[in-house]
C-alpha cells in the first residue's frame, strides 16, 4: 500500500545506509520518478508527518537530494528536526519519495484492475 503524504508518495521502508552517490543511484533503480527528498520536503512534509512513516529510524540521519557543493550534501535528523551538511562519502539512511500527482493517483487506483 503506498504511503501518501501531501504531494509525496513515500517508499514504505528505508533502503539502508549508504553514501550519497549510491543513494542517488539506488532510488532511481526503484523505477520512474523515485528520488531522494529535498531538504525542504524532509523538514516541511516528512518531519511533521513522521508518525505515518513505517520503519522510520527516528534517531537516524537521512540523506536529501540537496547538494551544498561537489563534496557535501544536506541531511536531516528526525530526532531533533534539524538539517546539516556532511561529506557525500559518509553513510546515512535513505528513504525514497516520488511526486504524487494526478497521474500517480490514477496508476494507484487502476493497479488492481
Amino acid at each position: 500500500m503506498p504511503i501518501i503524504i501531501e504531494n509525496l508518495q513515500v517508499w514504505p521502508e528505508d533502503l539502508g545506509k549508504m553514501n550519497w552517490a549510491t543513494a542517488m543511484k539506488r532510488v532511481k533503480e526503484l523505477g520512474p520518478g523515485w528520488r531522494l527528498p529535498t531538504i525542504e520536503e524532509l523538514k516541511e512534509t516528512l518531519y511533521p508527518n513522521m508518525e505515518k512513516l513505517p520503519n522510520l529510524n527516528r534517531t537516524g540521519a537521512y540523506w536529501s537530494s540537496t547538494e551544498y557543493d561537489s563534496t557535501n550534501a544536506c541531511f536531516f535528523i528526525f530526532l531533533n528536526g534539524f538539517a546539516y551538511l556532511n561529506n557525500k562519502n559518509y553513510t546515512i539512511y535513505v528513504r525514497a519519495v516520488k511526486t504524487f500527482d494526478g497521474e500517480s493517483a490514477l496508476g494507484i487506483l487502476l493497479k488492481d484492475f
